[in-house]
């Protein structure tokens, strides 16, 4: 069994320190250290798997809400992160880069594009006329990266948009009792209706991790309700 290390890298001074972690539930999470003497504070924590697309503070704002305790002697480190943010480690490193720090933006988008090497396809079933090379009726059922399971129906609008006309999950009780609750992240009701901008509503949204979109049809999504695409 691989036991993981928590790999802290200098951000900018000898005592403050940064890192990205994959949580036990897929969620990938930034968190930002200030290590003085004996004593561990949190600067800062939050996903960096939401909010993706956005800049500036916005990008910043998903707080993981276990998180309670900021500050506490550095041993502790470990137990802190098991306890409340999703992930054991077994040991700490510290990472000189040697290089100038990058900024915040800059870290995230390398850590992101990092993460993004591999091909995980997003598999829409298409009816209808198209447009901008697209069918202008998209589905499918699809895992997050929260293994949730949901329906997403989506539609051209006009003028270059499309709407959701459809997102909900489909398992647990929900499927059961016949009712249809959006994901709370979804916002956004129109967007551009293009491959990137349907990439970017679903993994900026719903918490998925697409990389491209291929489309298909004649599938029955209604009979068999497996999902297509997503969490493994």
């Amino acid at each position: 069994m691989h036991k993981s290390i928590l790999k802290l890298e200098a951000s900018g001074s000898a005592s403050t320190f940064r890192t990205t972690i994959k949580t036990r539930h897929g969620r990938v999470l930034f968190l930002s250290l200030e290590i003085n003497d004996s004593i561990c504070t949190i600067r800062d924590c939050f996903y960096i798997d939401r909010n993706q697309g956005r800049e500036g503070e916005a990008r910043y704002k998903a707080k993981p809400k276990k998180l309670r305790t900021l500050q506490f002697p550095v041993e502790d480190l470990l137990a802190v992160i098991e306890a409340e943010l999703d992930k054991k480690f077994y040991g700490v490193e510290f990472v000189e880069t040697g290089q100038t720090p990058l900024s915040l933006d800059e870290y995230l988008n390398f850590k992101t594009s990092k993460s993004n090497r591999k091909y995980r396809f997003l598999i829409m079933v298409g009816d209808g006329d198209s447009y901008n090379g697209l069918p202008m009726n998209l589905r499918t059922r699809l895992k997050t990266k929260l293994h949730r399971s949901v329906y997403v129906e989506l539609a051209y609008y006009r003028d270059g948009k499309g709407v959701v006309q459809q997102c909900y999950y489909y398992d647990r009780e929900y499927r059961r009792q016949g009712i249809k609750i959006t994901p709370p992240m979804l916002i956004s009701c129109f967007f551009p209706y293009t491959k990137q901008g349907i990439l970017n509503l679903l993994n900026h949204e719903i918490c998925c991790d697409f990389t491209h979109m291929l489309v298909t049809e004649g599938l029955d999504l209604d009979s068999n309700t497996v999902p297509l695409c997503g969490a493994i």
